[in-house]
This record gives structure tokens, C-alpha cells and sequence, in this order.
């Protein structure tokens, strides 16, 4: 069984800022691996090219290499 924790003011406002910024939808996404990881939830475990391919995926983000929704609704003239 798990301890409740009480939530850091500092890991807080990390999160808060995060989700300000590039990566806020990376982080909802991991969010969610890590509250369905339970094998009760998780009949298909990221595998080593799962993780691979998130970390290229996060590597191209940060080098600016993503379409925003404005950007793809623009371009598919919507």
C-alpha cells in the first residue's frame, strides 16, 4: 500500500510551469503512463522503443521541430 505524500510546493510550481510551456501536453501524456501503469490499467507496457521513440520525440520538440494545432488547422486550411 502507498503512503499519501503531500505535494511539494516547488514540484508544484515545476509542474505548473511546464504546463505553460512546449511540453505541457508531454507531460499530461506521461501523467497518464504513470497513473495506468498499474497492470490492472496497463495491458501493454511501453516497451524500449516506446521509450526511444518519446525521448527523439521530446529531442525534436525542443529543437523546435513540431506543428501547432493553429499551425495544422492553418495548413489544412480549417
Amino acid at each position: 500500500m502507498f503512503m499519501e505524500r503531500q505535494i511539494d510546493p516547488q514540484f508544484l510550481s515545476k509542474m505548473k510551469a511546464i504546463l505553460k510551456g512546449p511540453d505541457a501536453d508531454l507531460l499530461v501524456k506521461f501523467v497518464d503512463l504513470l497513473f495506468y501503469r498499474h497492470k490492472e490499467y496497463d495491458e501493454e507496457p511501453l516497451t524500449e522503443e516506446d521509450w526511444a521513440d518519446i525521448q527523439a520525440a521530446r529531442e525534436a520538440i525542443k529543437r523546435g521541430e513540431y506543428v501547432t494545432l493553429e499551425g495544422l488547422e492553418k495548413d489544412l486550411g480549417l
